[in-house]
């Protein structure tokens, strides 16, 4: 981690107890407050290239994350115009775990690649003090037949944290940016 200044904020997960999200300079890391040695760290290395994010940098040769102990590989988007573009998919150990835009400001977080909409664990909401609001999924009725939301590992909860405050959550539509340019050129 940096010898830079450290904001610290405490979540409550509501599964696995209080979280401390921790963010300085060059990084994010997530751990439990009544165990400090589960932690997940996502750290940048090299120069800060991106304004848009706090960890600096969507450049997935530039960042490295680890999860108690073990590395795990990120496919981090552009984030640029498309909102698919601000997707991140985490692999770890043979397992997907997917942060894909809701909205201006949510994600939802997937046990899985981003499309698998029957694994969501929730959303996230990354704000700007570095505290990260979330909304578990509800059970939900497709055709007459309950579908349970699957539970998250302690380590899904720190990977799903430690990504909302890293690179933040939520992005405009194409269509939003459309309109919005189309609204700018109309006289009035």
């Amino acid at each position: 981690m940096g010898t830079t200044e450290v904001d610290r904020v405490e979540v409550d997960t509501d599964f696995w107890g209080t979280l401390v999200i921790e963010r300085f300079d060059t990084g994010v890391r997530t751990f439990l407050k009544s165990d400090m040695e589960l932690s997940a760290v996502i750290e940048r290395r090299g120069p800060r290239t991106d304004k848009r994010c706090h960890l600096g940098s969507r450049d997935a040769a530039a960042v490295s994350a680890v999860v108690n102990g073990r590395g795990f590989g990120l496919d981090i988007g552009s984030g640029k115009l498309l909102k698919r573009s601000y997707r991140i998919t985490a692999e770890v150990d043979g397992r997907f775990l997917s942060m894909r835009p809701k909205d201006i400001e949510t994600a939802t977080f997937v046990n899985g690649k981003p499309h698998e909409i029957e694994k969501e664990f929730g959303e996230l909401t990354a704000k700007s003090n570095g505290t990260v609001d979330v909304a578990w999924a509800l059970p939900k009725k497709v055709l007459n037949q309950v579908i349970d939301p699957p539970q998250p590992t302690v380590d899904d909860v720190l990977i799903g944290y430690a990504i909302a405050a890293a690179f933040g959550t939520g992005s405009l539509s194409f269509t939003t940016i459309v309109m919005g340019f189309v609204a700018a050129a109309m006289p009035g």
